[in-house]
C-alpha cells in the first residue's frame, strides 16, 4: 500500500479528502503512518464532519515522499517541507544490464561483503568430487523401505 497523497485522494470525499494531510505528522521520527491507512479514512471523515475543509491557496507546506525505497505507508523517510521546495531526487537500484562485466563483479563483491548474498552457494567454494558418477552404495533391503 503506497502513502497517500494530495493528488490521489478526492477532496470531494469525506472519506479521503484529508488522509494525504494525516501522513508524517509532526513528533513521531521516521514513520509516515502511525496507524493503517483504513483508520485514516475514518479520521478523515471525522474531521469533513467537524467542517474542516482544504484551501489548496492557503497551503505552506507539502508532503515529499520517501527518495529511497518504497513509497509504502512504512516507510518513514519521506518529509514536510515548504510549498514548492526542491524534492530529494529519488535514488533506485542500478540497472545491472547497463553495467560492464567488470562493474557487475564489483556489485556482487560488494553485496557478498556485505552478507546479503550469504545465503548463496559460492561455486569456487565447492569440492571439486562431491559427486562421483558410477558410485552406489549398497543399501540394505531395510534401508531402502
Amino acid at each position: 500500500m503506497t502513502i497517500p497523497s494530495l493528488d490521489q485522494c478526492n477532496p470531494d470525499d469525506p472519506n479521503e479528502a484529508f488522509v494525504w494531510a494525516l501522513v508524517g505528522l509532526p513528533g513521531p521520527q521516521n514513520s509516515p503512518l502511525l496507524v493503517h491507512p483504513d483508520v485514516l479514512r475514518q479520521w478523515s471523515k471525522h474531521l469533513w464532519d467537524l467542517g474542516f475543509r482544504h484551501y489548496p491557496d492557503e497551503q505552506t507546506k507539502e508532503y515529499h515522499p520517501p527518495a529511497r525505497g518504497l513509497t509504502h505507508w512504512l516507510n518513514g523517510s519521506g518529509q514536510w517541507a515548504e510549498k514548492g521546495a526542491p524534492r530529494p531526487a529519488e535514488s533506485s537500484a542500478p540497472d545491472v544490464s547497463e553495467l560492464t562485466p567488470d562493474e557487475r563483479a564489483h556489485l556482487v563483491e560488494q553485496l557478498r561483503e556485505s552478507g546479503e548474498l550469504k545465503h548463496l552457494v559460492d561455486p569456487r567454494e565447492l569440492d571439486l568430487n562431491v559427486a562421483k558418477v558410477d558410485v552406489v552404495e549398497a543399501l540394505s533391503e531395510d534401508d531402502r523401505l
